[in-house]
């Protein structure tokens, strides 16, 4: 259950129970606040901003006319909305890449992910050609500098280091190199430390000083609960942050100390974890987010991830190939290529408006099953069988792919079936379509993860 979902599911339930009348009012909204505060409460929203949340709500619900053609509930649900994005902390906050090279200071608790975040933000960065360079300061933590750059090397990131030197020299050369080969962008893996160690976080002043940051961005643990919020402002009040990225958002966390930051700290939340690919770093909008807590889904985000992993001339390639009849398992592999790509199948389906918090983790398993085998199948397939499945009725080929895969007779059968069945339907859609009829979408018997 990721970030969100445990409210979603909460938050909509409420008050799809409790809103069926035609006004909102203080008698019918009452037991959808009580239900709402809970939720909040129970997802680990600091007690103060919970507060705040429902007054507003209240305040806003109360009295309020019902828009024409608008059911009660839908009413709540924009109203609840309003005032989750404004918590969240309302405008995405960019970051400022304005000086030349602009340099982001990663810091935070040891533990949080802060170099493997590093790393996702150098790729983030680079993705929109920039020349980005990674410095590995993080003397203590043994092994935190061959973390750094073993997951450079991994995914073509230049890094900076030089062993178990002084971070404060290390810096400083850094940034003499980073002149010198005219990079854009340099960001400081500093090591983790408490708040409360005043050499460590006196060693963050002077590299500070040193560097004059445009970015100082702490890394947190979305799991840490409300303590986040006080590792937040002790570390804002020396340092000065510019903002925060909430790690480990994909797991069971309830997330509801990361709402919490925004709206007590001030700071914006920049970026967001939900994963361990070094492309799991998402901007924060609170819109977005705010979207998907009350189940409308992040199309906008859902559209990103297929612009920047899909290939443009594939994918029409494609959709020519199924207009015309010539689609087969080669190209649906390819496609199933592409998904997984994009993340997680659970994490997509959440982001299509209406699914988040009415799908639960047994039908995401099962779906994720299935996508599973029919990559391992098609995987074991020829070339030449992708490309012509009706070589699949051959009881030597069946027999090869099923040894081959280790899946059964029956998983084998089920692909081919559901991919024929989907075939069709699509051809009758094209046929539909153009001789001007509204295409039937329908049937339910395609091919289904």
């Amino acid at each position: 259950m990721g970030f969100g979902d445990f409210l979603a599911k909460r938050v909509q339930k409420s008050i799809e129970k409790n809103l069926k009348k035609s006004v909102l009012n203080e008698e019918n909204i009452k037991e959808t606040l009580r239900e709402i505060r809970l939720s909040l409460l129970e997802a680990d929203v600091n007690i103060d901003v919970v507060k705040q949340l429902i007054k507003n709500i209240e305040s806003k619900a109360i009295g309020t006319a019902i828009e024409e053609g608008v059911r009660a509930d839908q009413q709540m649900v924009k109203i609840v909305h309003a005032e989750l994005v404004n918590i969240l902390g309302e405008q995405k906050k960019p970051l400022n890449m304005s000086a030349k090279p602009s340099t982001f200071m990663m810091v935070g608790l040891q533990g949080a992910g802060k170099t493997t975040t590093a790393a996702k933000l150098s790729h983030f960065v680079k993705k929109q050609n920039k020349k980005v360079l990674l410095v590995a300061l993080d003397i203590y933590r043994p092994g935190a500098i061959d973390q750094l750059v073993e997951i450079a090397n991994k995914n073509g990131l230049d890094v900076f280091e030089k062993g178990k030197q002084d971070p404060i020299k290390t810096a400083k050369e850094a940034m003499e190199f980073a002149n010198t080969n005219k990079y854009d962008v340099v960001i400081l893996d500093t090591a983790g430390r408490l708040q409360i160690d005043k050499n460590l976080m006196n060693e963050l002043n002077e590299l500070r000083k040193l560097t004059s940051p445009s970015e100082i961005l702490l890394t947190v643990d979305g799991m840490t609960g409300q303590d986040i919020i006080n590792v937040t402002q002790e570390f804002d009040k020396l340092l000065k942050l510019t903002g925060v990225i909430v790690t480990k958002l994909d797991g069971d966390t309830r997330g509801g100390a990361a709402i919490s930051i925004s709206y007590i700290t001030k700071l914006p939340i920049k970026f967001i974890g939900e994963g361990e690919k070094i492309s799991a770093l998402s901007e924060f909008y609170p819109k977005r987010m705010a979207d998907r807590i009350m189940g409308l889904g992040d199309v906008e985000t859902l559209f990103e991830k297929a612009s920047s992993v899909v290939d443009k001339r594939t994918m029409e390639k494609t959709m020519r190939r199924m207009m015309t009849g010539q689609f087969d398992l080669e190209d649906l592999r390819n496609q199933l290529e592409q998904l997984t790509k994009m993340g997680s199948f659970g994490g997509l389906m959440k982001m299509i408006p209406g699914m988040n918090g009415k799908i639960n983790e047994s039908q995401i398993e099962k779906a994720q099953e299935r996508f599973r085998v029919a990559n391992i199948l098609m995987n074991s397939m020829t070339i030449k069988e992708r490309r012509e499945p009706r070589l699949l009725k051959a009881l030597n080929r069946k027999k090869r792919i099923i040894k081959g895969s280790g899946r059964t007779e029956k998983e084998l059968n089920d692909l081919v079936n559901q991919f024929d069945k989907a075939k069709k339907q699509v051809l009758e859609m094209t046929k539909q379509m153009k001789s001007g009829r509204m295409p039937n979408f329908g049937g339910g018997n395609g091919f289904k993860f």
